[in-house]
């Protein structure tokens, strides 16, 4: 019995197909588009709302003297902001790695 046994390679079945929605009509693209607009636009405006309060959190823990406090609505304002920063480059982040891959 040889070790090195060759096992016949298979054709990618979905080479070259790309996701395309307009197979289910103009008014189901735009009803998904407006959908995730508007859902990606309150998760923006959440972020925000965090990011409000746990700078506001930040700023009651310094003038309480509380280092724990402080620490923890540090920590939750950083994420915060780095939520914001994601939510509002989605599309760049998306299209890159759809760049790298898709090809």
């Amino acid at each position: 019995m040889s070790l090195t046994t060759r096992v016949p390679a298979i054709d990618n079945p979905i080479d070259g197909i790309v996701p395309d929605f307009t197979i289910f009509g103009t008014e189901f693209t735009e009803l998904w588009q407006k959908l995730f607009a508007g859902l990606w636009g309150l998760a923006i405006v959440a972020a925000i709302l965090f990011l409000i309060v746990n700078v506001a959190s930040m700023a009651t823990a310094s003038a309480g003297n509380n280092p724990q406090e402080y620490k923890t609505s540090r920590t939750k304002a950083l994420v915060s902001g780095i939520s914001l920063g994601i939510l509002a480059a989605i599309a760049v982040v998306v299209g890159a790695i759809l760049a790298v891959f898709g090809s």
